[in-house]
């Protein structure tokens, strides 16, 4: 491996001759890493000739390049460029434009700001034009990324790339579409607005305004605010939310506070689907649970969640004791963008700087000064922005053994019916395999007359873990859905996975209760849909500890809300 920095022309004659795929791409990357003398790699691309070398050649090329911003051109690029632009192949075209922006080269820009706002092209070619355009810093791609804005499935992007640019245009563009947003990407666009000074003002001023509500801006959010250093903004933070950050002296006393405040029979009537709410906006962007969240901070799964004295001390004195990869870099770039986060990688020419909410690319040209802190990127003052029974809630839904059901619409049976408008009744919903038990439908009015649909749910029993069920899912036509399913839970059913078509939905769900009661609507996530039949499929993967184990599941019913 080090003689291919050392001398990369024979090596890449090797890989040419090598019939294991993995030593070729491993020899083309480990050539490509020689960022200061491509020109051995150019000769071995021009040499690769069409079909699926070319192709290997390409994307390994990319893999070097991760990390790095406008690269050294090397003398033979542009002729080869020339070449791969006219490729039948749609796959070796886009990956010869991203490697031309790595190396600087600007020329493909209008092409792909033209793909990107192209509705009718192929949504995978324009996410990719999408990344190009971001790493390669178009200024120009501004008004396409704002059109954006209106399309579900490129938006959470679009949302967080937009940080990037310093355009008076882009804090109207969002808050005009903020009330529509969903929870998650309500977070981006705080995140995106709390960056830069100017929106900043913009988004504090629609705090005050009402148009984003205060509880939006969690600590997180607050924090980057301060980093700032604007007189300005401090000033409208502390009109909003007062004096929030407390002497080190008094957090012991704020801990048995809220000791206090939560007892065992409060927590008794805490909700913990409630409490999933409230984690997710003001703790998913930074820690994982149950397979979701963000990577900023540490993976929270597996920690002494249940106990009330470690989530108290590390929410409330959050800078006791800090792990030396949790320390916060803090970017100021040059243009006025505030970047707060964990590096990840460091290369030549860029910082891989994790935030919150998204990995960013900062061009180490751009950066006007990086200063390391002492302090967790956790803030003090979480629960500041927090009213007291969602704290319990949250609370709760920490303690949690194993993920719990996120609400949904407020569709309600209705009480001359005892149906539930709209909806895909569970026990109507074609049975299209079941590799354990058997399935049917059962009256549920000895449990609770009106609280299940049509009084009937589809019962699965004889079910062990492993066991799948898979159900017809009719969509009537092409849009973008949120799923939601109504679900039974009862002291013997098991945790079960979800997904539609293959594609995972949330993390396993609990489905354990110590009565027989409905779940109601359960948000499964938003998806683009063609029309035809679709598959939702349920597999058993284990079951509560305090569960009867007999990993029974039960659908009420599937409800598909098209978004506008």
């Amino acid at each position: 491996e080090p003689l291919v920095e050392a001398d990369p022309k024979p090596a890449l004659e090797l890989a040419g001759g090598a019939r294991i795929e993995l030593l070729r791409r491993s020899l083309v990357r480990r050539a490509a890493a020689r960022v200061g003398d491509l020109e051995p790699l150019m000769a071995h691309l021009a040499r690769s000739g069409d079909g699926s070398e070319q192709l290997l050649c390409l994307d390994e090329t990319l893999r070097a390049f991760e990390g790095h911003v406008s690269l050294p051109m090397p003398d033979g690029w542009k002729p080869i460029y020339a070449a791969l632009s006219r490729s039948a192949d749609p796959a070796v075209r886009e990956r010869a434009d991203a490697i031309a922006v790595k190396l600087g080269d600007r020329r493909v820009f209008p092409s792909l700001r033209r793909l990107l706002a192209d509705r009718g092209a192929p949504l995978d070619r324009r996410e990719r034009a999408l990344s190009i355009l971001l790493d390669g810093g178009d200024a120009e791609a501004v008004e396409a990324l704002m059109g954006l804005l209106d399309e579900p499935a490129l938006r959470p992007r679009a949302l967080k790339g937009l940080s990037r640019f310093d355009d008076a245009r882009v804090p109207a563009a969002i808050l005009a579409r903020y009330a529509s947003l969903p929870a998650e990407e309500k977070v981006d666009a705080v995140a995106t607005l709390a960056a830069r000074p100017a929106s900043a003002k913009a988004l504090l001023e629609a705090v005050r305004s009402g148009k984003v509500p205060r509880v939006d801006l969690g600590a997180v959010a607050i924090r980057q605010l301060r980093g700032l250093r604007d007189p300005a903004i401090d000033e409208a933070i502390a009109e909003a939310w007062g004096t929030v950050r407390e002497a080190s002296e008094d957090r012991r006393a704020e801990i048995q506070r809220w000791k206090e405040k939560l007892a065992a029979d409060r927590l008794a009537n805490a909700d913990p689907r409630a409490g999933r709410v409230v984690f997710a906006r003001a703790c998913q962007t930074c820690h994982m649970l149950f397979g979701a969240g963000g990577k900023v901070a540490p993976d929270i799964t597996g920690s002494d969640r249940a106990n009330l004295d470690y989530v108290l001390e590390n929410i409330l004195d959050p800078n006791a004791v800090v792990g030396k990869d949790y320390l916060a870099s803090v970017f100021a770039a040059r243009d006025g963008l505030l970047v707060m986060g964990l590096v990840t990688a460091e290369t030549e020419t860029a910082y891989t700087v994790r935030t919150a909410n998204e990995e960013v690319l900062l061009p180490k040209k751009d950066v006007a000064s990086r200063t390391e802190s002492e302090l967790s990127l956790m803030p003090e003052d979480l629960l500041v922005n927090l009213k007291e029974e969602e704290v319990r809630d949250l609370v709760a839904y920490l303690a949690s053994p194993a993920q719990v059901l996120l609400p949904g619409s407020s569709v309600k049976i209705d009480p001359g019916t005892k149906k539930a408008p709209g909806v895909l009744e569970g026990e109507d919903l074609k049975v299209l395999q079941v590799t354990g038990g058997n399935a049917g439908p059962q009256d549920m009015v000895p449990f609770g007359d009106g609280l299940w649909s049509a009084g009937k749910h589809l019962w699965w029993t004889g079910g062990r873990p492993g066991s799948r069920l898979e159900l017809r899912l009719p969509v009537a036509k092409a849009a973008t859905y949120a799923l939601e399913v109504a679900l039974t839970q009862a002291p013997d059913y098991g945790v079960v996975q979800l997904d539609l078509d293959g594609r995972k939905l949330e993390s396993p769900v609990d489905l354990y209760h110590p009565r027989v009661v409905p779940t109601g609507p359960t948000l499964l996530g938003e998806l683009s849909l063609e029309p035809g039949d679709h598959v939702l499929g349920v597999e058993i993967v284990g079951t509560n500890p305090r569960a009867v184990k007999a990993f029974m599941f039960a659908i009420d019913y599937a409800l598909l809300v098209e978004k506008a």
